[in-house]
């Protein structure tokens, strides 16, 4: 009897014109990851996707595995023209080599498989703990911003989408705002393969170890409140805000993501280092 194809459920769709650099990636991504990889103009009948890579001729490709994503995805496109307005999580140039184009593969991946495994922690704890009325979390690091969302996500309606949304503020916090590390920084160090020992050499360095990120948590009969406070200097939080704002580089999605898939308002006060997220309860939660 021949076996029957599964779908793909957690693919790497690659949609780049014939060049030496885009067979050097398929090459790689073969090599990696094997049947994961899909070159085809079209998604084969029931795939999902977890990260595609496209550049200027195929860029409507984004926005179709949107469409058809697994859960996180991640999206790099090579462009001629780095200032697009395209969104994608990362934007390269054309020129960009292909161990910067593998290291940033490498990093989308760890993302990608980071938040799916956040969502399947979530739901293997739901009933884990009782309901968090209100409490004050002190935090430094990133394993202690995944542990903490996945801990106070429990106490929430769609609590898997809170954990999503709610890592990605404290690891903003923990990154952008205690460590100082900037978007472009970040991009740059992704295309060294340098971000996580550059975070890890920050939060030992004598400038920042004594900076922590604060979480407040409050739930009243309708509304649940979360403030998330860091020891940065702030940012220019507005161009994160919009889901459209062209950002050079790295675009750091997560503050659009949060706002559209975890909570019901997001709102930044002052320079850029307090930020409010809330979630109003339906009547069947309140009650």
């Amino acid at each position: 009897m021949a076996e029957i194809e599964r779908p793909i459920r957690d693919g790497i769709w690659v949609r780049l014109d014939e060049s030496p650099l885009a067979a050097a990636v398929s090459k790689s991504l073969l090599d990696s990851f094997g049947d994961a990889v899909i070159h085809s103009a079209t998604l084969p009948d029931g795939a999902m996707i977890g990260i595609v890579i496209a550049d200027d001729a195929h860029v409507e490709a984004i926005t179709h595995a949107a469409n058809h994503n697994a859960g996180a995805l991640q999206s790099i496109l090579i462009t001629d023209d780095p200032a697009t307005g395209t969104r994608a999580d990362f934007v390269l140039p054309n020129d960009v080599d292909i161990e910067s184009i593998m290291s940033v593969l490498r990093s989308a991946k760890e993302f990608h498989d980071q938040v799916m495994s956040l969502r399947a922690d979530v739901a293997r704890r739901k009933s884990a703990i009782g309901t968090i009325v209100n409490g004050q979390f002190v935090l430094r690091t990133l394993d202690e911003a995944r542990n903490l969302a996945t801990m106070i996500a429990l106490a929430c309606p769609n609590s898997d989408l809170v954990a999503v949304g709610l890592q990605e503020l404290l690891i903003n916090a923990v990154e952008h705002g205690n460590l100082e590390i900037s978007a472009a920084m970040k991009q740059d160090l992704l295309l060294e393969g340098r971000w996580r020992e550059e975070v890890e050499a920050r939060l030992e360095d004598p400038a920042y170890i004594d900076r922590v990120v604060i979480l407040s948590f409050q739930r009243s009969e309708r509304i649940i409140s979360m403030t998330i406070q860091d020891d940065g200097q702030g940012f220019d939080y507005a161009s994160y805000i919009s889901n459209t704002s062209p950002v050079d580089g790295y675009r750091g999605r997560g503050i659009a993501m949060a706002r559209d898939l975890s909570f019901t308002s997001i709102t930044y006060h002052g320079a850029g280092n307090l930020v409010e997220a809330t979630i109003v309860l339906p009547a069947s939660e309140a009650d």
